[in-house]
């Protein structure tokens, strides 16, 4: 583990595959990612079986620098989802590989659950570990020894925290004592009313980066259960 800062990339990159019924103008023949791996992250039967049926695809690709990594994000999945709507198609996310759940007028950055799935199989494991945080040039959110009883709760502070870590990198670095709040939480879980919701409670935790496995390792300091929702 190391308290140094997190090492920042120099860039960032955004890749979709928009899949239509008819040609966009020029095919791409892109390996596309399994269907068990599609369901592994999320991906429900329906948008599989929709997706079998869809024999053209238009591939969006961009790298930005890193400064632009978020706006570059948001403005590429609008994009994709736009393009999917006007042509009766649908968008597998790249990144996270997964077919998108949502209208293009849905995207939002402080809604933080739109841009990382948790790991399905290491939350058996009592680990929760962001899949997605990469495409921002952040490093994957992980806690350990995370009990059943209280993994809701634990799962709502890793989407508190993803959306503090979206909103304030690179310009601050994550590495340190830091705080979730419910109106972290509320943001991160795409409740419309977030900026109504009280900033106390807050619940401690420390963040290190684990370099070797990539990841920012957070440590809670409380019990997120009593301390956010009793």
């Amino acid at each position: 583990m190391s308290t140094r800062p997190v090492p920042a990339p120099r860039t960032c990159e955004a890749m979709y595959v928009v899949l239509t019924p008819t040609s966009l103008g020029q095919d791409d023949t892109l390996p596309l990612p399994h269907a068990a791996l599609l369901r592994h992250h999320g991906t429900p039967e329906g948008a599989i079986e929709q997706m079998e049926d869809l024999h053209h695809q238009h591939v969006v690709h961009g790298r930005v620098p890193l400064a632009q990594a978020a706006e570059h994000a948001r403005t590429t999945r609008i994009e994709v989802l736009r393009l999917a709507e006007q042509h009766e198609g649908l968008v597998i996310d790249l990144t996270v590989p997964r077919i998108l759940q949502m209208s293009s007028d849905e995207v939002s950055l402080a809604h933080a659950t739109q841009w990382y799935v948790l790991d399905a199989g290491a939350v058996l494991d009592g680990v929760l570990q962001t899949d997605g945080l990469v495409q921002f040039g952040l490093p994957e959110v992980r806690i350990t020894g995370v009990e059943a009883a209280g993994r809701a709760a634990t799962g709502a502070v890793v989407a508190g925290l993803a959306h503090r870590l979206i909103a304030e990198w690179p310009e601050n670095d994550p590495v340190g004592p830091a705080s979730v709040t419910l109106r972290d939480i509320a943001h991160g879980l795409g409740d419309p009313q977030a900026e109504q919701t009280p900033t106390v409670p807050a619940l401690p935790l420390t963040i290190e980066h684990d370099a070797e496995a990539g990841v920012l390792a957070v440590t809670l300091e409380a019990d997120p259960v009593t301390t956010l929702f009793a």
